[in-house]
């Protein structure tokens, strides 16, 4: 029972760090300097929106590499991610070829998250984010991870905006309000390259791009050791929309269908198997 427990411990850890929604704290930082520095990072938000309109919701599906942990003691695992737009998704999670471990769907205030080792299944509605509930820290929910990873920044990181002090004189940076909040710093194409969740007590992610200027790779690293690196190995194209039974997670029919609420770390604390 105890490895049943701390295999399926694994499944949520490691999609912890890619669900749930980061906390709104925000460390107050000066204004920038002067009219023309104000100016010019409107000028960088604005060129963001344009890069934001340049991706409309479409199909889409990701092969992705996660690797997470802490120094010295990290997993990886690779992922197939996919939907037809930010609302309902799904993403299984692999361990070897063929050797899924989680299948994940979230849609709207619904998910779900099924081991096929342990053939159990654990479901959340509301909205309140249901990984935070595994205690275990995380930086973005699905739904944010899709969008920013298909280049709809203002989806992933919200309209809400106050320019800062920039870490450089070719750079823009903003606080950002409501649902996401910390820090966003854009480079001289108003690209997001970074963001810090809380100054040097929280998440700080940066991120790389590929020759489309799309995220290419997602560096997260927690103040408390934990880390991950979000891989985009290879983007399909998709043709047609993925059917509701493609999105969907239909699951045998003795599996036991818990609350998360029910679930409990294992004593041991370990989150590898």
């Amino acid at each position: 029972m105890k490895h049943r427990i701390t295999s399926l411990f694994v499944v949520l850890g490691l999609t912890a760090l890619l669900a749930a929604c980061a906390g709104k704290g925000t460390e107050q930082l000066p204004p920038p300097e002067s009219p023309a520095a104000a100016a010019r990072s409107e000028s960088l938000w604005q060129a963001l929106v344009r890069q934001s309109d340049r991706h409309a919701p479409a199909p889409c599906r990701l092969s992705l590499s996660l690797r997470f942990g802490t120094e010295g003691d990290t997993r990886r695992v690779t992922a197939l991610f996919w939907g037809n737009d930010d609302k309902h998704l799904r993403l299984d999670v692999m361990a070897g070829v063929g050797a899924v471990i989680a299948n994940i769907v979230e849609a709207d205030t619904r998910f779900l998250i099924y081991s096929p080792r342990e053939n159990v299944a654990y479901f959340h509605e509301g909205s309140t984010k249901p990984l935070l509930k595994v205690g275990v820290p995380v930086p973005l929910a699905l739904a944010d991870l899709s969008a920013l990873l298909n280049g709809r920044y203002l989806r992933a990181f919200g309209e809400g905006h106050t320019p800062v002090a920039a870490p450089s004189p070719d750079t823009a940076a903003f606080a950002l309000e409501k649902r996401f909040g910390g820090v966003l710093t854009l480079d001289a194409q108003g690209l997001p390259v970074s963001w810090t969740e809380n100054g040097d007590k929280g998440w700080r992610m940066t991120i790389l791009y590929d020759d489309r200027q799309l995220p290419r790779r997602l560096d997260l690293l927690h103040a408390n050791g934990q880390k991950a690196i979000v891989l985009v190995k290879q983007r399909d194209g998709v043709q047609r929309p993925f059917t509701e039974e493609q999105l969907g997670l239909a699951l045998p029919e003795d599996t036991p269908l818990l609350p998360l609420s029910r679930y409990r770390a294992p004593a041991d604390g370990k989150s590898a198997p």
